[in-house]
């Protein structure tokens, strides 16, 4: 199982991390569902080894996830 886990994620989380960060973009009123995205996909890629492109992908999906989920968004409400 592990296997194949790690084989998709080789094949697959490059596309599916781009096809989120284009998704991203869109306006803010879908910024609850993205969050909950990319929770799941943390989730479901927990200890999977990445690429540096991957990585790189990540700290950019991160840096929206603080901005529009994180505690800026609390804040921001207030």
């Amino acid at each position: 199982m592990t296997t194949l886990r790690a084989a998709f994620a080789r094949q697959f989380v490059p596309v599916l991390l781009a096809g989120v960060v284009l998704s991203l973009s869109a306006t803010a009123g879908f910024a609850d569902e993205r969050c909950a995205q990319l929770i799941a996909l943390r989730k479901q890629y927990a200890g999977v080894r990445l690429t540096s492109e991957q990585k790189a992908l990540k700290a950019q999906l991160v840096s929206w996830y603080h901005e529009n989920c994180g505690r800026g968004r609390m804040l921001a409400k207030r």
